[in-house]
């Protein structure tokens, strides 16, 4: 059986095709991009199927920190992990959603959302591994 990985979604007006087949030239950086481009698709096509008012989520994010040019201070990125944290946050998911399962759920989009507006990456980013091997290529003898 050939060896390959293949993510086909098709649902209303939203379509995308990744392949790749898979040899032995294959490298396993190149997989390794390849799911990453997966990774960066399902993670933003995801939220269009979540049942919450992501807007307002949103605005809460707003109220915790809101992203600046510029590089963010240390002092910054503590108060916004120390809000985002808090009791007060948790209190606002509730206008949200009451249950615990979705509250938690939100959270996770929640701390992602700050952690990116302060400069965090969660992910390794596809076009950052396409990068690397263009670098390790020119490097090749």
């Amino acid at each position: 059986m050939e060896e390959k990985i293949e993510f086909l979604a098709k649902h209303k007006n939203w379509f995308v095709v990744k392949k790749l087949k898979i040899d032995e030239n294959t490298e396993d950086i190149e997989i390794a991009r390849l799911l990453a481009s997966i990774d960066e698709t399902v993670s933003r096509k995801f939220l269009e199927y979540l049942p919450f008012d992501l807007k307002k989520l949103e605005e809460i994010a707003d109220q915790i920190y809101v992203k600046k040019k510029g590089r963010v201070k240390e002092e910054e990125i503590a108060e916004a992990l120390k809000k985002l944290k808090s009791p007060a946050v948790s209190r606002k998911l509730n206008e949200i959603t009451e249950s615990k399962e979705g509250k938690e759920i939100l959270k996770i989009i929640l701390n992602n959302i700050i952690l990116e507006r302060l400069g965090i990456e969660t992910r390794v980013p596809s076009r950052l591994i396409e990068k690397y091997i263009e670098k390790e290529r020119e490097y090749e003898p």
